[in-house]
């Protein structure tokens, strides 16, 4: 079932990759590019070959988040999303 969320609306969701030095700038350009303040904090792994980043921002429309989501989930290293 698909929760109704009334835009805008604050969002924080997580996404996992594995570790590389570039991810966290390209998360931010990609919010930069559509205008979003964004808050992205990270959390590596046991072992440190993985890195979860938590990200929060306010989202003005469906279609801002899914633009956002889909941005992320190209990056290279991109494990998945929750």
């Amino acid at each position: 079932m698909k929760k109704e969320i009334k835009y805008p609306a604050p969002i924080t969701f997580k996404s996992v990759f594995v570790d590389h030095p570039d991810i966290s700038h390209t998360i931010r350009s990609i919010f930069i590019e559509h205008k979003i303040e964004c808050r992205v904090t990270h959390r590596f792994s046991k072992n440190s070959k993985f890195v979860s980043y938590t990200i929060s921002a306010e989202f003005a429309s469906e279609s801002d988040l899914n633009d956002i989501c889909a941005g992320i989930s190209a990056i290279q290293g991109f494990i998945m999303m929750f």
